[in-house]
């Protein structure tokens, strides 16, 4: 047996070096990152699937391991921690596990809507009112949460009800950018009023020291509630260190780490033992009435649907990757907040 963690991630921003470094100094075991653009991870399971390269994957939603969960590309871990999990923060088998959570919500720039929160939005159609018109932006299709958000309000409020929440959102202006990074970034550097964004990012460029508050959507007695997506992890099968892959699992669903996250990066944790108190707990909030079987099959459709409206930004090439992000003004988006290149 190798003594050698191999992963792949599909987790770009922001990485888990502290965790892997922190771990090795632990054990005394080597950590191999591969980053794979999580577009692309999936399929390099699969076909790898008779001869798996690593021992773990970690990505950044649910909805993408539990598409490729028939394949069986993934050995079911009972972790100690994930047996007390809701349902929904793992796979029905234990294929795939939750490791941190983070809901759908709005980043709102403190400059232009100030800090009291009396003229923030509450509800996702308030994007749609004159006050926010031509001063919202979020981010494209190619975005697995932004899809999977509208997949899951197809689900609960139907196929004609997002499209027209869709076209309203472009009317009034929204600008839609390549990624949540780029939507942050312009955020504060171009004087946007809010985003969609998820709330970890919210709570990330925050520490990072920039002027910006969360604001909660759907909240509300009979409101349709936001999403909650997650960062999972899964034991590849036929790894070559299995125990090794087992082993790192419980060291991430552990409260120390889990609470190391959280002040970090604002993850939500899913460990109930881990005390975290300026962070909502998952418990407290009103979420989508949508399962993963009922939003996984509507993804593929949604991104078209998306797409085809204007949630587009162009093909994504390693050459052009720095500067494909652009508003529907046709504005190059390669600059950090400050203005510094990216």
């Amino acid at each position: 047996m190798t003594d050698t963690l191999r992963i792949y991630s599909g987790r770009n921003r922001p990485d888990l070096k502290p965790i892997y470094a922190m771990y090795e100094e632990l054990t005394g075991r080597a950590v191999e990152m591969i980053h794979i653009p999580s577009e692309d991870v999936y399929d390099r399971i699969i076909a790898e699937k008779n001869d798996p390269q690593v021992d773990l994957l970690v990505t950044n939603t649910q909805v993408m391991p539990e598409l490729v969960r028939p394949e069986g590309v993934f050995e079911p871990y009972r972790a100690s921690v994930a047996v007390d999990y809701d349902p929904w923060l793992r796979a029905e088998d234990f294929s795939w596990l939750s490791f941190t959570v983070w809901p759908r919500t709005a980043m709102i720039n403190w400059r232009v809507l100030g800090q009291d929160g009396s003229r923030w939005p509450t509800r996702i159609e308030d994007f749609l009112s004159p006050e926010l018109r031509d001063a919202t932006l979020c981010s494209s299709a190619g975005e697995t949460m932004m899809t999977s958000y509208f997949a899951a309000l197809r689900v609960t409020r139907g196929d004609e009800w997002v499209e027209k929440l869709v076209d309203g959102l472009l009317a009034n202006g929204m600008r839609i950018y390549r990624s949540n990074i780029d939507c942050r970034n312009a955020l504060v550097r171009e004087g946007y009023a809010a985003t969609l964004a998820n709330g970890s990012n919210t709570h990330a460029f925050f520490l990072e020291g920039h002027p910006v508050g969360e604001a909660w959507l759907d909240q509300g007695e009979g409101e349709v509630g936001t999403l909650i997506e997650a960062h999972t992890v899964a034991v590849l099968k036929g790894a070559r260190n299995p125990e090794a892959a087992r082993d790192f699992i419980d060291f991430l669903l552990s409260r120390e780490i889990q609470e190391f996250l959280a002040r970090l990066y604002g993850e939500t944790p899913v460990n109930s033992a881990a005390r975290v108190d300026w962070l909502r707990p998952t418990s407290s909030i009103r979420r989508i009435p949508a399962t993963l079987d009922q939003i996984a099959p509507l993804v593929a459709s949604t991104e078209t649907m998306l797409r085809a409206k204007g949630f587009d930004v162009g093909a994504v090439t390693e050459e052009n990757r720095r500067f494909i992000s652009v508003g529907r003004t046709g504005r190059r988006d390669d600059r950090e907040p400050g203005g510094k290149a990216a």
